[in-house]
């Protein structure tokens, strides 16, 4: 389909007054800010030398780390593809029950393949309520693969186990102290039986897991309708900087410890929206009272003016998305009334991704975002060659502040790492109202730092039947960007 995006349907083009909000910014995880607008076309277009299903092997036949991963590792195979202990078939199960890789599950088979096995799981099992839901009612159809070991950063690893001792969690107040660097609990010592389990595990997922910098590269919201598809689509770049946690060769901590990251984030299409831009500060404190400070450069009076950064619970411009769901849940646990480990098990998840995740060659086409399906009803579920494995997950579920938006958070994250998959919010009356699903694949950083990373988000509203995804192909630490890149100064810069 090559309709040009401007052919679709704008209504909620008034959204787009609401871009210029504190919530825009810390929302996203942001990435590379270019001189001006018109340098992104100068950027190599990422893997157009593959088929857009194409995705990168992770597993070189290496054993996994008993330390970082367990024994037996449970993260995927390993050994050329050779079915791991984990995947032993139950007494009783044969042959004839196990479902074979390439199947593609949906409403159709689901009734056939639910009781089939698979990786020596039941096949219904490893489907949450949601998923199945959406499959059911929703025309989600999963294309299924082997699972496949995934190995981070190995300097991430190791600065887990270096922290042990040093990071202290106070149980009155759920606050942490003497983290450095790494996870800040070593998942392979978390217990189901830990009543403070789901605030350690989030407190996992606040560590900088993508690197010292974090660049998006051709960042694009996409407003998908479910009946009548794309609406529109608007592009930002933007970089965030990790102030403490820094695993690039230099000082782990930069500054005086009292910030936590920093973010810039510029619009570049449409024009509308064009140099309007936020600039973020996310302060160091564990019992999450310091609010984040956010300054938003006017272009009406090309002024950059600061805003109340207590608005992470705030949607993210016009999307529907709240800078609470960046990376699903982007607030530190302290923020919720409650955060509870509920489950560990097994789901189908989006590990590894196709390489090509925009493609500027069919710029403002529905195929310069390939895996989305943007053509199959209701056009903003993966797109067919996306695939799915069986993946270890910690189920840990919120409960928000009073005034959230949500009643209820629930989020599915990679047991030996903190990598988010798939998400569930709901509604005052406790009504299921938001999906979350993440495509993730593991990228490696100019200085070779190693990290699974998230390059599409698919977020729907179910009520209303609509989703604003995003895509991006992201990076992690890019070669020479220094703290004084992303400042206030900076923001000013480039929206001018």
């Amino acid at each position: 389909d090559h309709r040009d995006l401007h052919s679709f349907p704008t209504r909620r083009s008034s959204d787009l007054k609401k871009l210029l909000t504190a919530s825009v910014v810390a929302s996203m995880g942001f990435a590379p800010l270019m001189a001006s607008a018109e340098d992104e076309t100068a950027l190599p277009l990422y893997a157009t030398d593959r088929e857009p299903g194409y995705v990168q092997p992770t597993a070189d036949g290496s054993k996994p780390n008993p330390v970082f991963y367990g024994s037996p590792a449970k993260a995927g195979r390993w050994d050329n593809g050779k079915p791991t202990e984990s995947e032993k078939l139950p007494e009783g199960v044969t042959e004839d029950q196990v479902m074979k890789a390439g199947t593609v599950i949906n409403a159709a088979n689901f009734d056939k393949v639910k009781d089939m096995y698979f990786e020596g799981k039941r096949v219904g099992d490893m489907i949450t309520e949601k998923v199945e839901w959406m499959i059911r009612e929703k025309n989600l159809a999963m294309n299924i693969r082997h699972s496949e070991f995934i190995e981070m950063d190995e300097k991430y690893m190791q600065a887990t186990q270096d922290g042990k001792g040093k990071v202290k969690f106070d149980p009155e107040t759920r606050a942490v102290s003497g983290w450095e660097a790494g996870m800040f609990f070593d998942p392979q010592e978390i217990s189901m039986d830990d009543p403070h389990a789901g605030d350690k595990l989030i407190w996992n997922l606040r560590s900088p897991t993508y690197g010292a910098t974090m660049d998006l590269r051709h960042i694009s919201w996409v407003f998908l309708d479910g009946e009548d598809g794309m609406e529109r689509i608007q592009r930002w770049w933007a970089r965030r900087y990790y102030m403490e946690g820094r695993l690039d060769g230099g000082p782990m901590v930069e500054g005086d410890g009292d910030i936590m990251q920093k973010t810039v984030l510029v619009a570049i299409y449409p024009q509308d929206i064009k140099g309007i831009g936020i600039f973020s500060v996310r302060y160091n404190d564990p019992t999450a009272e310091t609010p984040d400070d956010v300054w938003a450069y006017l272009k009406s009076v090309r002024r950059a003016r600061r805003l109340s950064g207590n608005s992470w619970m705030d949607p993210i411009g016009g999307t529907v998305q709240l800078y609470d769901d960046w990376d699903i849940w982007d607030a530190v646990p302290t923020k919720y009334k409650d955060v509870k480990l509920v489950d560990r098990r097994y789901v189908f998840a989006i590990a590894h991704a196709p390489l090509m995740t925009v493609d500027l060659r069919f710029r403002n086409t529905i195929q310069e975002f390939p895996a989305v399906g943007m053509d199959i009803p209701p056009h903003y579920f993966p797109a067919p060659q996306v695939q799915w494995e069986p993946r270890e997950v910690w189920v840990i579920e919120g409960t928000p502040p009073d005034v959230h938006p949500y009643s209820k958070k629930v989020v599915y994250m990679e047991v030996d790492y903190p990598r988010p998959y798939l998400g569930e919010a709901y509604d005052r009356n406790g009504e299921f109202w938001k999906g979350f699903i993440f495509q993730n694949r593991l990228d490696v950083g100019d200085d070779g730092y190693k990290a699974l990373m998230p390059v599409v988000g698919h977020i729907i509203d179910f009520k209303a039947d609509f989703a604003t995804n995003w895509s991006s192909n992201m990076k992690a630490n890019p070669a020479g960007v220094e703290e004084t890149d992303v400042t206030l100064q900076t923001l000013i810069a480039l929206a001018r």
